[in-house]
């Protein structure tokens, strides 16, 4: 009897970018920089330099160059070393220029010292060279055989050479000619190059040279920006080292494809082929146990008999060949009366339409054990008339328990899954409803029944099918995607926090995805709220016309509004992260620490009175200063929050009050009031102190004449 196999399930192409190295570089390095920039700008001033975005893309195109280099020195493909040691050599020798060029261009905050900038520019120059000259030996497929470590050794050499040059005159020299016209035949000659490589690249077969001559565009786009908006601008120097990050990751894309990718995708596709080969030999061995070969003939007067058994019979069903032999229904004796009469009609069927019987049937052996049964056998009509079956009979008492036993464990997760808050949801590769519990149907006003075997795009709508679709895609890619899903319900906007799994990952790909999602639309109402709410409050705090701020326990600013920005004279953008010792003299920062550090250790706000002057305009008055500790829900103090009022005009005008209730208005002497006052506290002092005090009075003839 032929052995007939399914044919190999060739897994679908996948996109060259799919999962390229350089798309996640360059990803990676975006969402970097996006973190970057606001860090180098909380740094402070002069931090751009050491900290900010363009030493950042210097450093990630050295690393990547480094990667270009390691990868080429360790190619999986033997026959491409001698192509790779090119990139060795060459991109070997432009990693070191590149270090040391951003690590003397970034050596101060603000400024390089005499001498750095000429050495820093000479380095670059070589850097730039040295890649579009391995560019051009790439483009010309030259060779360079023998061990990589040799190659790379012999850049080491030349990049000490280069460095060893950077320590004369050559550098001084050098940049006195770059300020005139050597800088624009230099920029102009690397242009001229990196477009002859880049087309000369494009036109050479193999989809790692049209990656190279990628780069190349990359890098003459560098060029061109340095070229045109200048290296140092704001916009044109992080634009030109994003175009060499650009160009060495898509290096780094196409050497490790060439020198890694794809000699193991070979390796793998033989694994593959071997395993297949190993799977189907132990698939025989392993049915061959469990399985009988017959051959069965129907006569023309309708009596059947078997012509062929195999030996195997005797271990399924307990009975030898021969007595099946000699009596056909000893077999039909062992089958359970619940399953005879299905098992004739299916040879019946087989008979009359002449087409293959597949049958599930019990059966009791001689020793009383009942087993399931699998036959299935095909009919053809021999010369003389009569029908013969080829068919074989599988045990198949094990796979019935394991059936039983996992719809035994699918109804309790079922029922587990029944008591989850969430939404759970089993989904086909055709994204075919095969599980959904009561609360994810019910948010589709469905019961589970309806949907159960639909297609999910004839249960959502439309357009929430489409922003499903990526998620579902990458779910079945192997990974897990977790997102918010937003739906309009007739209680208006429903927003879930979603998360598709793959059920399980296989050489043949993901069979079925699991979805879970729990409700966040309370959530989101009540986030809502509290940003109106926390909108509302920064509108009140900013209409204020005292000065408001609000401080962690270390003294630095969390916040401030518009009054306090004039105060220090600053935007709060420029406040927030500073302390007082960032924004006014040590002295006065001191003062204010102390009066924190007071208002933190008490329970009650601390108020007490200062003289402020304004930076912005020099206004100097008198504020009623209060601060109050901010606590959390276990009484710790995080912060504090304090309010400055100015009271000048409130002191004058009691400085008034007073001077009028104490002194003569005409004549600006004091008066009877005031006499009284000072003649109550000398009592006052004297009874106190036990002393004796006196009282002269002077008559002063014609004191109206005076007054």
């Amino acid at each position: 009897m032929p052995l007939s196999s399914s044919p190999t399930r060739t897994p679908p192409a996948r996109s060259p970018w799919a999962d390229a190295p350089a798309l996640t570089v360059v990803l990676v390095v975006a969402a970097l920089t996006l973190v970057i920039v606001p860090v180098a700008q909380m740094l402070g001033p002069g931090a751009g330099s050491q900290h900010g975005l363009e030493p950042f893309m210097e450093l990630v195109a050295v690393l990547l160059g480094l990667l270009v280099v390691s990868v080429s020195l360790h190619t999986l493909d033997p026959s491409e070393q001698a192509r790779a040691n090119v990139l060795v050599a060459g991109f070997g020798v432009a990693a070191v220029c590149n270090f040391l060029h951003g690590v003397l261009a970034h050596s101060t905050p603000v400024h390089m010292p005499s001498g750095t900038a000429h050495i820093s520019l000479w380095l670059s120059s070589w850097a730039r060279v040295v890649e579009v000259v391995t560019l051009l030996l790439t483009a010309a497929r030259l060779a360079m055989p023998g061990p990589a470590k040799v190659w790379l050794a012999a850049s080491g050499v030349v990049a000490l050479l280069l460095v060893g040059s950077a320590m004369g005159p050559l550098p001084g020299w050098f940049a006195a000619a770059a300020g005139g016209s050597l800088r624009q035949y230099l920029a102009f000659v690397l242009v001229v190059a990196l477009g002859v490589a880049a087309v000369w690249l494009h036109r050479n077969p193999g989809r790692r040279e049209r990656v190279f001559a990628w780069a190349a565009v990359a890098f003459l786009g560098g060029e061109l920006v340095v070229g045109l908006m200048g290296g140092h601008s704001s916009i044109g120097g992080p634009l030109a080292h994003g175009l060499r990050v650009l160009a060495y990751a898509l290096l780094y894309q196409a050497v490790f494809d060439a020198g890694i990718r794809a000699p193991f995708a070979r390796v793998q596709e033989a694994e593959r082929r071997l395993r297949e080969s190993e799977g189907r030999l132990s698939l025989l061995g392993r049915n061959l146990p469990h399985s009988v070969l017959f051959q069965v003939v129907r006569e023309l007067d309708g009596s059947s008999h078997f012509v062929h058994m195999g030996d195997a019979i005797e271990r399924l069903n307990g009975v030898t060949v021969q007595e099946v032999m000699a009596d056909f229904r000893v077999l039909y004796r062992q089958v359970l009366p619940e399953d005879i009469d299905r098992l004739r009609q299916a040879e019946r069927q087989s008979f009359l339409t002449m087409t293959s019987m597949e049958a599930v049937f019990r059966v009791r052996r001689t020793d009383g054990q009942i087993r399931w049964m699998h036959l299935s056998s095909s009919p053809r009509l021999l010369d003389d008339g009569r029908v013969l079956w080829d068919g074989v009979q599988t045990d198949i008492t094990a796979h019935r328990l394991a059936e039983e036993a996992a719809h035994a464990h699918e109804a309790l997760m079922a029922n587990m899954l029944r008591q989850v808050p969430g939404g759970v949801a089993r989904l086909d590769r055709d994204l075919r409803v095969l599980y959904v519990n009561a609360q994810q149907a019910s948010w589709l006003y469905r019961k589970p029944e309806e949907l159960q075997d639909r297609l999910l795009q004839e249960v959502i709508p439309a357009d929430v099918f489409v922003r499903m679709q990526p998620h579902f895609a990458k779910a079945f890619a192997g990974e897990t995607a977790v997102f918010e899903n937003r739906m309009d319900g007739p209680d208006g906007l429903q927003v879930r926090h979603t998360t598709i799994a793959p059920e399980s990952v296989t050489e043949q790909g993901v069979p079925a995805v699991v979805l879970f999602a729990y409700d966040l639309t309370g959530l989101k109402r009540v986030e809502a709220e509290l940003a109106d709410q926390k909108a509302h409050l920064a509108r009140v705090v900013n209409a204020m016309p005292d000065m408001v701020f609000l401080k962690d326990a270390s003294g630095v600013y969390l916040s401030v509004n518009p009054v306090f920005e004039r105060f220090a004279g600053r935007s709060e953008r420029q406040i927030v992260g500073c302390n007082d010792f960032d924004l006014v003299a040590p002295a006065e920062a001191e003062r204010f620490r102390k009066y924190d550090q007071r208002a933190m250790q008490a329970w009650q706000p601390l108020v007490y009175e200062e003289t402020l002057t304004f930076a912005e305009d020099g206004y100097r008055g008198q504020f009623e200063t209060i601060k109050t500790p901010i606590r959390d829900l276990t009484g710790r103090v995080t912060g504090v929050l304090g309010v400055c009022r100015d009271i000048t005009d409130r002191k004058r005008a009691e400085q008034e009050i007073e001077r009028l209730a104490f002194f003569d208005a005409l004549t600006g002497l004091p008066n009877r009031r005031l006499l009284l006052d000072r003649l109550q506290r000398s009592i006052a002092a004297c009874q106190r102190t036990k002393n004796l005090g006196a009282l002269l009075f002077i008559d002063l003839d014609n004191f109206k004449d005076l007054n």
